[in-house]
């Protein structure tokens, strides 16, 4: 904040010039010398703001929503100063208005930015699609003003090369905000629809392949050579290159999902796995079960535990309502989820208080195992105590390391 304050001072209070500051500032324009420094200092301050609202969110608050808001206040510290810079220069008019769309374009994404995190929080992804694919159109747009801010001089016919590319630009980012929409099929069930579903997903690769698309749509109809008659000495080369690309997509494609297709009635899930890794008991003595209470008291996965429990209860032969009945507790368990967006130390308090109520549904639970009268898990108070005493310790170590 000092730092603003010394700039704003420096911009509002000095006659300095660009010129003075020629000695220590990278190349600039020799029309741009007798400008004030102030053309410098206000896109400085208006990053180093944001800069600082970034800090004071990452300091004081914690969850998805305070990351997204600092890495944009960060971004925006950037894409603020130059964006301002080129509005407030006076030299060309052309570069002010390209900074206004600038500056549209990072709004369009932080906004995306926060409809993306809020599509996670909920676990709603066709959020995140529909904002996605906008997102793309919008910033298709802003390419096609900018190019023609600088490449149609007004009054006079547009050329050939100029209309290329702005159609090339319009019908890209069209294609591709149109191909993103098929990104909710990424969690479809079916493999081949997933897989499609998430290609689409990829923003980035989307609009690299329909710019590159479109080009070879204006190349196939001749378009492309009308523009550059060079380019009909390179026709082989590009026809093959479109094939071979349009098979290695296909390939792709039909590869992953039937992977997935054949590999799925083999996926026995994490369940069957934790029972395959568990060898068989005998009696109430249960193997690594140390381990395995402190792996759900300390980080919350109660896989491996309801497999030892359900494993003993049935080699003692309980009914199946009775496990069910006994285990509901540990069954129906879930943490309290953190916040999208609190005060910071908050996380912190939740996962203790997470911790304490897994350790009461823990007793809770051995409670219930001993009134079956199986057997008891732990049958003996003094050896209940001791077991406990080394899940406890156990957890401190792991909590400490």
């Amino acid at each position: 904040m000092f730092v603003v304050i010394a700039l704003g001072g420096i911009s509002l209070g000095t006659t300095f010039t660009i010129g003075d500051f020629g000695f220590i500032l990278p190349y600039m324009p020799d029309n741009l010398a007798p400008v004030g420094i102030s053309m410098l200092l206000v896109p400085m301050i208006a990053g180093i703001t944001l800069f600082y609202f970034g800090i004071l969110v990452a300091i004081l608050f914690e969850g998805e929503l305070a990351r997204v808001l600092t890495s944009s206040f960060y971004a925006g510290g950037f894409a603020g100063f130059i964006a301002i810079f080129m509005i407030i220069q006076p030299v060309d008019q052309k570069t002010s208005d390209a900074g206004l769309y600038v500056l549209g374009a990072f709004a369009v994404f932080f906004i995306y930015s926060l409809l993306s995190a809020i599509s996670r929080i909920r676990e709603q992804f066709y959020i995140r699609v529909v904002a996605g694919s906008a997102t793309i159109f919008i910033m298709g747009q802003v390419a096609v003003q900018i190019i023609r801010i600088y490449m149609i001089v007004p009054g006079t016919p547009t050329s050939d090369q100029a209309s290329l590319v702005i159609d090339m630009f319009n019908w890209g980012f069209s294609a591709a905000a149109g191909i993103a929409l098929i990104g909710v099929f990424k969690d479809n069930r079916n493999p081949y629809l997933s897989q499609i579903g998430g290609i689409a997903s990829s923003y980035l690769f989307v609009v690299a392949v329909s710019l590159i698309g479109t080009l070879y749509v204006n190349f196939i109809g001749g378009r492309l050579a009308r523009v550059s008659p060079v380019i009909v000495n390179l026709v082989p080369w590009i026809q093959w290159t479109g094939i071979v690309v349009i098979a290695a997509l296909i390939f792709t494609v039909m590869r992953r999902g039937m992977e997935e297709s054949l590999m799925k009635p083999a996926d026995l899930g994490t369940w069957m796995k934790h029972v395959q890794d568990l060898s068989a008991t005998k009696g109430p003595e249960l193997e690594n079960f140390t381990e395995i209470i402190t792996e759900f008291v300390v980080d919350g996965r109660k896989d491996r535990l309801l497999v030892k429990l359900f494993q003993f209860l049935r080699e003692n032969r309980a009914s199946e309502s009775e496990m069910v009945n006994t285990l509901k507790d540990l069954i129906n368990y879930i943490d309290e989820s953190s916040p999208s967006f609190a005060r910071r130390g908050t996380s912190q308090k939740l996962q203790e208080q997470n911790r304490e109520m897994r350790m009461l549904v823990l007793e809770k639970t051995v409670g219930n195992i001993n009134s079956l009268g199986l057997g008891g898990l732990m049958p003996q108070r003094e050896e209940k105590a001791g077991i406990m005493s080394q899940v406890q310790l156990s957890i401190l170590d792991r909590l400490e390391g």
